[in-house]
């Protein structure tokens, strides 16, 4: 079972960016988990992003700590992209 951290005051998720709890009934930061995903990387989900990823690597018969280093690293080259762009 994946344990997930509440009230962390610098709570971000790494995919979805995010920072405070989306239901209406919690004033408080996302609650997160954080997963190693090798080579001394760890990636931080917000409970969402986790619970999604989770479900579609599992319906794809996909490892989830592999995919879930195969989307970070797009997401740093996007977001890297996105720095370069907006230079210009």
């Amino acid at each position: 079972m994946q344990k997930f951290f509440y009230n962390l005051p610098k709570a971000k998720c790494d995919f979805c960016k995010a920072t405070e709890n989306p239901h209406p009934d919690y004033d408080e930061t996302i609650p997160i988990t954080r997963i190693n995903i090798g080579k001394k990387r760890k990636l931080n989900l917000c409970i969402n992003c986790f619970f999604m990823h989770k479900e579609f690597c599992e319906k794809k018969e996909h490892p989830f700590v592999p995919y879930l280093s195969k989307l970070n690293n797009l997401s740093l080259i996007l977001d890297k992209a996105g720095k370069k762009n907006s230079n210009t």
